[in-house]
């Protein structure tokens, strides 16, 4: 997947060597002092040149082909990524309609000593500095693209976000969806659904309790049982992000610039 002219082989380690110790930084967690132990490297400067070598090759070659909008056809979603039981629920038969569901994660951060970065990474709902990433994901669970990191102040809540990554044509998200297909979101994107709607997309979201009502009506609880039956595999999906230790874990500043590439 990545041509021998991208990542040469070194006096220090091989092309095979470089990923597998940026694998194992992403997967285990490890710190740089312990990876140059591993891979019987001089020193942590020799582990991070290792580290960024790999990340600026995979990055170039290997994500464009598994990740992101342009690596995928609609169609291709719709054929192999669709769970039948969200294509019943949420199109009509005979549709030839997409299935998208968004949902915003999160990886934590170091707190910073800078003011203005401490105040644009505190999120107020964790009550700790993180990041954002937006998660789009195909009903089977699917990893379409994960646009971001976003930061985590109070406007970069989930719908601001949308906003953005629409309006700006994200990744080429509006050439790569058509009028009528679905998006299934949670509460937290309520300020994007007349964005979503106008675009000609159609959204499916849990309802909210009215402020005089006590408990939902039928067709609203019946309506939000449907979303949740389908929009869990993102939660799983996340989940399984998580298992990646460095993740996981609090992100040093030192690696903001470059962590969207490592997420």
């Amino acid at each position: 997947m990545v041509p021998p002219n991208s990542l040469r082989n070194t006096q220090l380690r091989s092309s095979y060597q470089a990923i597998g110790c940026l694998l194992v930084k992403l997967r285990l967690g490890l710190s740089n002092s312990v990876l140059s132990l591993l891979f019987s490297l001089p020193d942590v400067k020799a582990v991070s040149r290792v580290l960024d070598s790999a990340r600026t090759s995979l990055m170039e070659h290997f994500v464009p082909r598994y990740l992101g909008f342009q690596h995928i056809s609609r169609q291709d979603v719709i054929d192999k990524h669709t769970r039948p039981l969200a294509a019943r629920l949420f199109t009509k038969p005979g549709d030839n309609n997409a299935i998208l569901i968004l949902d915003g994660t999160y990886v934590y951060v170091q707190k910073s000593a800078n003011n203005i970065v401490q105040r644009k990474t505190f999120s107020l709902h964790k009550g700790r500095p993180l990041i954002k990433p937006m998660m789009l994901v195909s009903t089977d669970g699917y990893i379409i693209s994960a646009i971001g990191p976003y930061l985590a102040n109070a406007r970069n809540n989930d719908a601001s976000i949308t906003k953005h990554i629409m309006l700006n044509n994200r990744e080429g998200i509006i050439d790569w969806l058509e009028p009528n297909d679905v998006l299934i979101v949670d509460r937290g994107f309520r300020d994007s659904l007349p964005l979503l709607n106008n675009l000609g997309y159609k959204t499916y979201m849990p309802t909210f309790l009215k402020q005089a009502d006590k408990q939902l009506s039928t067709t609203d609880a019946n309506q939000t049982r449907l979303v949740t039956k389908i929009r869990w595999v993102v939660e799983s999906t996340n989940g399984r992000i998580k298992t990646w230790r460095f993740f996981d874990r609090v992100v040093p500043n030192s690696l903001l610039p470059i962590v969207g590439d490592l997420f």
